[in-house]
């Protein structure tokens, strides 16, 4: 019986001496690299146009568009774009591909930058796309997002979407 406490307790101190180990007795050295800051965002359903020119908008089946910007110093602008369908939906899409245009105005001038993804099936799909645009603090701007996806399982195997929100930079 002595021989399984022994070894028992072996085996217990080798557990906390690796569980120490892992513990950080320091605090973190302070970086001067900081996260990209949000400064916009727009999620909503995925809607279009019945007729080009018509203001009238349907939704398409249950996809929604969720895009956003980020900003950072050495980077500048940086625009995400996705396609989903919330967990509670059903039937669920299956993306294959998106295509694009994300144009950025600041300053009175337009930067546009083109993307393209292709997916497999997947009940996603999104990109990242890098305007390259920098600017000072407390700028003003639009992001116009717009593009074309396919899907399997979906309404006309997919279809068409455009969507701005504004940005300001920190």
């Amino acid at each position: 019986m002595t021989l399984k406490k022994r070894l028992l307790a072996l085996c217990m101190a080798v557990v906390m001496v690796f569980s120490l180990c892992s513990i950080s007795a320091f605090a973190a050295a302070p970086t001067d690299d900081k996260q990209p800051v949000v400064i916009g965002r727009y999620d909503a359903p995925l809607s279009e146009c019945l007729e080009p020119g018509m203001a009238m908008q349907v939704g398409i089946a249950n996809v929604r568009v969720n895009s956003y910007a980020t900003y950072d110093k050495n980077d500048g602008v940086q625009v995400h774009v996705e396609l989903y369908v919330p967990w509670y939906s059903s039937p669920k899409p299956e993306f294959t591909g998106m295509t694009g245009n994300v144009k950025l105005t600041m300053n009175g001038q337009s930067t546009s930058k083109y993307f393209s993804e292709v997916a497999t099936g997947d009940e996603t799909i999104s990109t990242d796309v890098d305007t390259g645009r920098k600017a000072s603090s407390g700028t003003s701007g639009t992001v116009f997002v717009s593009g074309t996806a396919v899907a399997l399982n979906a309404l006309a195997n997919g279809g068409q979407f455009s969507i701005s929100y504004d940005i300001t930079i920190p």
